[in-house]
């Protein structure tokens, strides 16, 4: 099945990460940037902002060392060098959320370096199960929005709802593209997904919903190509701003069919937003997500969970991308291949900075592992 169509608004943002909100701002829209998933983008949408993603950008980091330990994570330093440089003007306001300490320092560094922009940091309970986490999210809801209200007026119950709706309908799409992606990969690849992934982050959902479905609906009733039988690979880790890794990984002779990365599946798995209130049901969707490395929740396991994922999608091996210096992807790295390794599934660990291309060594590792995987399959 031709492709070219269907996939090329998604390539034409993701070609320019911040070229639509710059358009955006141009014809007089507020743009807001969340630095994590895990800010609420439902309230920013219906206080009239539009929300994108910051993915930082690659290249030198010097302005940025200059302030930064060391031993910070290259996407910290990425964006915090981008607001140094002053590279998004159009930026009304960034919303930091609070998921670790590097990010909280970049906060504070950014109010300090970057007056212009507004600030809000949201903090969410790094517990995800229970009433008092629910009670403790809703009033940071509430927080934020009266934060919020005060720039652009009153956020109505009726907008906050429609935007909760946009949005929930927007993550059913998205996961149903993850499924068929995994059922159908020779009609998605990896690439091709993050691609329309990365550029959900940057566009309107109200505009990339319906390209999504489109996509979808197309896919559905396309029979799959036959051919060659790719080893199936899930990926897994933090952060990946850059679609070339998932490009790296496929052109070494796997299939990429599944992930959980923050910029990926992962922002997509929330719950069913449902309350009494419209901030109730905000909170129940963010506190029953798949939990990121730095949230946790009673008697969920992470490497259980991606050993069910794994399964789920039919993977024959996991390769992680390990951003350096992610202290909470690193903590859960250790249970995680554990579980992997009493399940029987074969795991690949790749070391990566998001501010740097995907280095061709990369691709030899990649190789090798899909190498194994294919004699393992014909053992």
């Amino acid at each position: 099945m031709d492709m070219t169509a269907l996939m090329a608004p998604f390539e034409k943002v993701a070609s320019d990460y911040y070229g639509y909100a710059r358009d955006a701002a141009a014809a007089g829209r507020k743009v807001a940037g969340c630095m994590c998933s895990y800010a609420p983008q439902e309230l920013l949408y219906a206080a009239g902002y539009l929300p994108i993603r910051i993915l930082g950008r690659e290249g030198d980091t010097r302005r940025a060392d200059e302030l930064l330990q060391a031993f910070s994570c290259s996407f910290a330093r990425s964006v915090l060098d981008s607001a140094l440089e002053q590279e998004w003007p159009f930026l009304d306001l960034v919303m930091f959320s609070h998921t670790c300490d590097t990010m909280q320092n970049v906060a504070d560094l950014w109010r300090a370096h970057t007056p212009d922009t507004d600030t809000l940091i949201a903090s969410m309970p790094t517990r995800t199960d229970g009433e008092a986490s629910l009670r403790y999210c809703m009033a940071e809801l509430e927080r934020l929005k009266k934060k919020l209200e005060a720039k652009t007026g009153p956020i109505s119950d009726e907008k906050l709802t429609e935007a909760i709706r946009l949005y929930g309908d927007h993550r059913k799409t998205m996961q149903d593209l993850y499924a068929l992606r995994a059922a159908k990969p020779g009609l998605l690849s990896g690439a091709q997904m993050m691609t329309i992934s990365v550029a959900a982050f940057l566009m309107d959902r109200a505009e990339h919903l319906p390209l999504a479905r489109a996509v979808l609906s197309a896919l559905n009733t396309a029979a799959e190509p036959g051919g060659v039988s790719w080893p199936r690979v899930f990926v897994a880790g933090s952060m990946c701003r850059h679609v070339g890794f998932i490009e790296l990984m496929e052109a070494a002779g796997c299939a990429v069919v599944g992930d959980d990365l923050c910029v990926g599946s992962r922002s997509f798995a929330h719950g069913d937003p449902d309350g009494d209130t419209p901030i109730e049901a905000l909170a129940r969707a963010y506190l029953e997500r798949i939990p990121c490395p730095a949230f946790h929740r009673d008697g969920r396991h992470p490497g259980h969970a991606l050993v069910e994922a794994a399964r789920r999608d039919k993977a024959d091996g996991v390769i992680f991308l390990l951003t350096n210096f992610c202290d909470p992807m690193a903590f859960d790295y250790v249970p995680v291949k554990k579980a992997l390794d009493d399940a029987g599934i074969p795991a690949l660990s790749l070391s990566v900075e998001q501010h740097r291309e995907p280095p061709e060594q990369l691709r030899t590792r990649v190789e090798a592992f899909v190498e194994m995987l294919r004699e393992s399959e014909g053992a």
